[in-house]
């Protein structure tokens, strides 16, 4: 047998041990791996890792506990990584435990908003439906207990569970239940949070076959010449009457239908759930036609996918809009950034798709529609009709190193230790020739100078200046650089 099926029948041995001393989570493990590791180093030697298992009613034979050992103590210095073992048995999840466990929290997130108030949680929670209790193996009010001190662990803020924190708590759970136990891990989750099976879950299994299905019938539409990915494409931007790149749910079941899919209303909106990562109530369809695209190209050498797996950033655009900007002048790039801060009517860093188009008009830069589109798409993460501008701002600027930061953010200091820093005191101090480091120019001292002064009060209205706002100013006029030697000179002569 080779080490990683022993490693598994291990990982399995340990999942039924803990199961059969009726842990339903792995807090009391917690805790003993906190006495045990007094130096939180996430190590024990062989002695205490052997007291360890025992402690947590684990026993393994010597030749289980050699594999452990070869695959845990890499460096073969007697300490035992057990940390990592205990993390491996949480987070092998079955792909149908996985699946269940995302369908409760999409279930139990009725605001859609992605996250879920604890107390109305653990109100929520039906202690007297865990097998446990139906069984008689403990009390309603035991199994209340311990969901609610294992749950409450696994909030960051202490008042909301979040998607990864729902999964973190049913990783513990995982943990203790062995491969053989599918279908009770799947009836702990679907009977404690009152989902009946028949009316509200579908499974991975119906889920794969729905997707099958679905590209049969749209395979019997697609010419040789043509691939499905675009043919479904081209069905879902006939529902998309604004062109957006996106469809909400009454739009995708319009498009099933016309490829002659009879689904139920709960498989459509399973299978609708299982691509709309964002909980946004819409998927982007270029990604979601790109599967398909995918599996007719392993049917049809002739014919190459015409999408991509995940969005790409849009390299070309960007570089283009960079290139144009640093053929300006010096202060290109602070334009965009106004031009951004301008349209943002409602003063929480995103843009809507007309307030884009406004931004490049405003710059003055034209794109191509499919340019246009490619980028908003790009940034367009929730697919929501929103863009937060900076994220576009900071790829349009490039990369900046952390040495170029601090060397701007120790100019402020400097000015900081002579008092309030504030444009005055900028302008005041600023060496106005100190730009032809980074940019030729014929213009006097006394014109450089009005223009850096002019380009700060339209950026500052408050009477001080902070350290955020200053490294900002001066990450845009090194993005007009793009040479990081030049700039460390440009910016030690501007404030000596």
């Amino acid at each position: 047998m080779d080490w990683i099926n022993r490693l598994n029948n291990i990982q399995n041995k340990v999942r039924f041990q803990l199961h059969s001393r009726k842990l339903d989570d792995l807090e009391s493990v917690y805790k003993l791996m906190s006495e045990f590791d007094k130096d939180n180093s996430g190590k024990l030697d062989k002695y205490e890792f052997q007291n360890f298992l025992s402690r947590i009613g684990v026993f393994l034979s010597s030749q289980e506990l050699r594999a452990v050992y070869d695959q845990y103590d890499t460096n073969k210095d007697e300490q035992i990584s057990y940390a990592e073992f205990i993390q491996l048995i949480r987070t092998s999840i079955s792909e149908k435990r996985l699946a269940v466990v995302k369908h409760a929290f999409q279930f139990l997130d009725r605001r859609n908003n992605g996250k879920l108030n604890i107390n109305e949680l653990i109100q929520l929670y039906r202690a007297e439906a865990h097998p446990r209790v139906v069984t008689r193996q403990k009390s309603a009010e035991q199994v209340r207990d311990e969901f609610i001190n294992a749950i409450s662990k696994k909030s960051l803020d202490g008042q909301n569970i979040i998607e990864n924190d729902f999964l973190e708590y049913y990783a513990d759970v995982n943990a203790t239940l062995p491969q053989e136990k599918e279908e009770y891990f799947v009836d702990i989750v679907l009977n404690t949070w009152g989902i009946t099976s028949s009316i509200d879950y579908v499974s991975t299994e119906r889920l794969n076959d729905l997707e099958l299905i679905l590209y049969e019938k749209i395979r019997q539409k697609t010419s040789t010449k043509n691939d499905e990915g675009k043919t479904l494409q081209s069905a879902f931007k006939y529902f998309d009457l604004q062109s957006r790149g996106v469809i909400d749910i009454h739009q995708f079941k319009q498009t099933l239908e016309k490829f002659g899919c009879v689904f139920t209303d709960k498989e459509i909106h399973a299978l609708f759930n299982k691509y709309d990562t964002t909980h946004s109530g819409k998927i982007c369809y270029d990604e979601f036609s790109s599967i398909f695209a995918t599996l007719g190209s392993q049917n049809n050498a002739n014919v190459k996918p015409i999408f991509d797996l995940e969005r790409q950033p849009p390299t070309i655009v960007l570089e283009k809009i960079r290139n144009e900007f640093q053929k300006r002048n010096l202060y290109a790039f602070r334009a965009l950034g106004r031009a951004c801060t301008k349209a943002d009517n409602f003063l929480n860093g995103y843009l809507e798709l007309s307030e884009f188009q406004w931004v490049l008009k405003e710059v003055e830069f034209q794109l191509t529609k499919t340019e246009f589109n490619n980028l908003f798409k790009y940034f367009d993460k929730n697919n929501d009709g929103k863009i937060y501008y900076q994220n576009f701002i900071n790829l349009v600027r490039g990369n900046v190193s952390q040495q170029v930061v601090d060397s701007i953010a120790q100019k402020y200091s400097n000015l900081q230790s002579q008092g309030p820093v504030s444009v005055a005191s900028i302008v005041r101090n600023y060496n106005s020739l100190a730009v032809q480091e980074i940019y030729h120019t014929k213009k006097c001292a006394q014109e450089l100078s009005k223009e850096f002064q002019d380009q700060w009060q339209s950026y500052v209205s408050q009477p001080q200046v902070s350290q955020d706002q200053f490294v900002d100013f001066f990450v845009d006029v090194f993005a007009f650089s793009q040479n990081e030697d030049k700039f460390q000179n440009y910016i030690q002569k501007a404030f000596p």
